[in-house]
């Protein structure tokens, strides 16, 4: 039993899983260019459903998304950090930010008027 838990709580820990308001990202520079790539959660406390977004300037693009795979997300803009590395791009992990709103908290405050 022990040695199942401990396996579970390294693996967690490997793929780097956080709960919702543990949104993280990436910021990725070549020369003068930068890039972010983000795991976004969409519901509080709870790592799916969940999304991958990539920033070039201005655009903004979801790669990749999860509604039910645990874990998938995070796989993906791992692999994605790994190949931009690949090409040349310096990639850091970014402070995390201290507003931890919710896509689903913007909208709730928006359908209430405020």
């Amino acid at each position: 039993m022990y040695k199942a838990s401990l396996a579970i709580l390294v693996g967690l820990g490997m793929t780097g899983l956080a709960s919702a308001s543990d949104n993280y990202s990436y910021t990725c520079t070549y020369g003068k260019q930068e890039r972010k790539v983000s795991v976004i959660y969409l519901q509080r406390e709870s790592s799916v459903p969940c999304e991958v977004r990539y920033t070039k300037g201005r655009q903004e693009e979801t790669l990749w998304n999860a509604s039910y795979t645990v874990g998938y997300c995070e796989d993906r803009a791992s692999e994605f950090i790994k190949k931009q590395e690949s090409w040349g791009w310096v990639c850091t992990l970014d402070q995390p930010k201290t507003d931890d709103s919710l896509p689903e908290d913007v909208e709730v405050k928006l359908e209430n008027g405020g």
